[in-house]
């Protein structure tokens, strides 16, 4: 019994050692998504690209129909899954938050972070 839940703590030590966790929230000043958005979007496609998210897989656009929030996903299959970087807007806050084994979130949030607060 103890050699069994030894080889589980084992698998379930190595599997979470190879995924990359990220998150983060930027608070933003106000109306910066409403009239930069167009600029943040490119941002992030550039910091994301160069992490390993080449792709957008979906977006929905902030706009006064939807209070400014709005939605930036990516993915990307991987042989042990999916890996997924999420960027959420409000008016005034961009929440990032990604897990990944062959891409790196938290580099691509630490970087797209570091852009947004120059802005």
């Amino acid at each position: 019994m103890k050699k069994i839940v030894f080889l589980m703590l084992s698998i379930l030590l190595f599997v979470t050692g190879c995924i990359t966790l990220g998150h983060d929230r930027a608070e933003l000043k106000t109306d910066l998504v409403k009239n930069k958005y167009e600029i943040i979007k490119k941002i992030v496609l550039e910091e994301a690209a160069n992490n390993g998210f080449s792709q957008l897989t979906s977006e929905i656009k902030p706009s006064q129909y939807n209070d400014w929030k709005g939605k930036l996903y990516f993915a990307l299959m991987t042989p042990n899954g999916t890996d997924q970087l999420f960027i959420e807007f409000n008016k005034d806050s961009v929440y990032m938050h990604g897990a990944g084994t062959r891409t790196n979130p938290d580099s691509a949030i630490k970087a797209i972070r570091a852009k947004i607060d120059q802005l």
